[in-house]
């Protein structure tokens, strides 16, 4: 049961993390009362400020609270145009499931995002996380979900920790979406349904 309960979450943080590359809804325009308000929180960055991870394999690893070992790590293929579609899958996780992320940027170059999705019998998930690294050699990111409605051993808080580095050029036999899994199983997020 724990296997399987470590398996749901992070597939639910890998698809919240596919949703950072996602463009963000463009701001609405002011209107003529907005000079005299004071200011508001940050903006939502924009694609070009999202971070984008260099193309290449990664290779991830996530540590939960209160686990006494973190999970196998995973590796990822990844070029341009499959982090464009893979924010996507993030996204929907099954179309209709979850709500745009929302992003903000901070001063010191890190970034926060929320996530929140609706995945039917599994219950329903509030995630927040905030990454910090170049995107370019490695990145870390502290996530916490708030779990509801679901299995009783995935209901309740959790905060996964994952550090990703970038491990070179993908190997010839595998493709952009490309997700190898613990034990060499692999699974392309570009073909998943509802993507």
């Amino acid at each position: 049961m724990r296997v399987r309960t470590w398996t749901m979450l992070a597939v639910i943080t890998a698809a919240s993390l596919a949703a950072c590359s996602k463009p963000a809804a463009p701001p609405a325009a002011p209107s003529a009362t907005a000079s005299a308000a004071p200011p508001a929180a940050p903006a939502s960055p924009t694609s070009a400020e999202v971070p984008h991870r260099k193309a290449g394999l990664w290779r991830q690893t996530m540590t939960m609270e209160g686990m006494s070992q973190a999970m196998p790590a995973t590796e990822i293929c990844l070029d341009d145009a499959a982090q464009a579609k893979l924010s996507m899958i993030g996204r929907g996780m099954g179309k209709g499931r979850c709500d745009p992320p929302q992003f903000a940027r901070n001063p010191d170059g890190s970034f926060n995002f929320t996530a929140n999705c609706d995945m039917g019998p599994d219950g329903r998930s509030v995630t927040t996380g905030t990454f910090t690294g170049d995107f370019n050699s490695s990145y870390k990111g502290v996530i916490d979900t708030k779990m509801t409605g679901g299995p009783a051993a995935a209901n309740g808080d959790h905060r996964m920790t994952i550090a990703a580095e970038w491990v070179g050029p993908c190997a010839p036999d595998q493709k952009p979406g490309d997700m190898i899994m613990p034990g060499g199983m692999k699974m392309n997020m570009l073909n998943r349904p509802g993507g």
